[in-house]
């Protein structure tokens, strides 16, 4: 029996007219755009949404902070949280992970594995990754673009953060990561793929069905009347 999955939303950097129209041919709710902080244009996000509209597809914002100091990196969670639906930080140094694992403004901490040779997690930073409801993402394309050794290393660390995860409760998403139509997935794809994973057919699609919720929970805090989650002005 297929489990159906509720408003599945990949991640990716696609942005033509083309490729927006073919997300929604392979059946995804939405999309959130990325542009990395250092090329963040106003112009081009509202150009995607445009498409978005044309062909139903609903179009989030992300910026992904590429960082080596944990100051300049609190510096653009600053810059960009109320400009944009999503903050995702690039792991891979310690520090810069758990910092992003810290910080209530930042959604997601993307490829905490980046460059290392272990995982880039331990129970720690899961368990801050759980109170402070930051996501740990899965890369796809990452995977897809290494051979051998490396990518036998970034599975185990995949398995290795999907169990830590699991065991603290800690948010987890999964990306397509693609740039281009060729690295376009369909949600099925990436359900199969995490099948593989985890063995459990329901914790993926638990995983699958996160990054709606984060979308949600960003949308829900920009409504005027709400001060902070959980706390409204109700007329």
């Amino acid at each position: 029996m297929i489990i159906m999955i509720k408003n599945p939303i990949d991640v990716n950097y696609i942005f033509n007219e083309r490729d927006i129209k073919l997300l929604k041919e392979l059946g995804w709710y939405g999309s959130i755009f990325i542009q990395n902080h250092e090329e963040y244009d106003k112009k081009k996000l509202e150009e995607v949404k445009e498409y978005g509209k044309i062909y139903d597809l609903n179009i989030y914002s992300a910026i992904k902070i590429q960082s080596k100091s944990s100051k300049e990196l609190l510096k653009y969670v600053k810059k960009y949280r109320d400009k944009i639906d999503i903050i995702m930080v690039e792991g891979g140094i310690l520090k810069i992970n758990r910092q992003a694992l810290e910080l209530h403004n930042v959604d997601i901490l993307s490829t905490p594995e980046l460059n290392r040779q272990d995982n880039g997690l331990d129970h720690i930073l899961a368990r801050l990754g759980s109170t402070h409801r930051v996501a740990i993402e899965l890369n796809f394309k990452e995977l897809l673009k290494k051979k051998h050794y490396e990518r036998a290393k970034i599975l185990w660390a995949f398995r290795r953060n999907i169990l830590l995860a699991k065991k603290y409760d800690t948010p987890i998403v999964i990306s397509s990561g693609a740039t281009d139509r060729y690295d376009i997935k369909s949600p099925n794809d990436l359900r199969s793929f995490l099948n593989t994973l985890t063995e459990d057919a329901n914790y993926s699609k638990h995983i699958m069905e996160t990054t709606y919720k984060i979308v949600e929970y960003r949308t829900h805090l920009k409504k005027n009347n709400v001060i902070r989650y959980g706390l409204e002005i109700i007329d």
